[in-house]
């Protein structure tokens, strides 16, 4: 499914701390590829595996946000994109922070990888779901959204 997704996601409600935008980029066989995050303590889950992606600018749609995020982050250009999910989190932090987020599918072949340039982060990898969850430090919101898209099948039947 492809679509220009900007005008798929409804936007955050009000109280929102941040806004963000995350690629699914998934492979035919089902891995995802997924960011290890840097780890330095100024940042948000240092030394996490995450999904690639981050702050929506001023006037940007989610989708815009997310397909500048993976030309900044991979040098990667998307093809094709399609809305998944959006959830809200309200953070732990000191103050608590309520951050609004958006996850949109990217199929990704062997020869996109091949191309990709790591500009952000100290690496990236592939996963299964199952091999994604085990891992002791990923961010609990891309895992939920990576497994929700995995098992989407089996927990929305159509």
């Amino acid at each position: 499914m492809s679509g220009t997704g900007g005008d798929q996601v409804a936007g955050p409600g009000p109280g929102i701390g941040r806004r963000c935008a995350a690629a699914l980029l998934v492979t035919p066989d089902g891995r995802y590829l997924m960011q290890h995050r840097d780890d330095v303590p100024h940042i948000l889950l240092p030394g996490h595996w995450s999904c690639f992606g981050g702050t929506i600018e001023p006037g940007e749609s989610p989708e815009a946000a997310m397909r500048r995020e993976l030309e900044e982050e991979i040098e990667f250009r998307a093809r094709e994109v399609a809305a998944f999910t959006e959830m809200t989190v309200l953070l732990p932090l000191t103050p608590p922070r309520r951050d609004w987020l958006a996850f949109f599918v990217v199929p990704v072949l062997a020869s996109d990888l091949d191309r990709m340039v790591l500009r952000e982060g100290q690496g990236k990898a592939l996963f299964a779901p199952e091999a994604l969850a085990a891992e002791p430090r990923v961010a609990p919101w891309d895992l939920a959204a990576v497994l929700m898209h995995a098992r989407e099948p089996a927990l929305f039947p159509r």
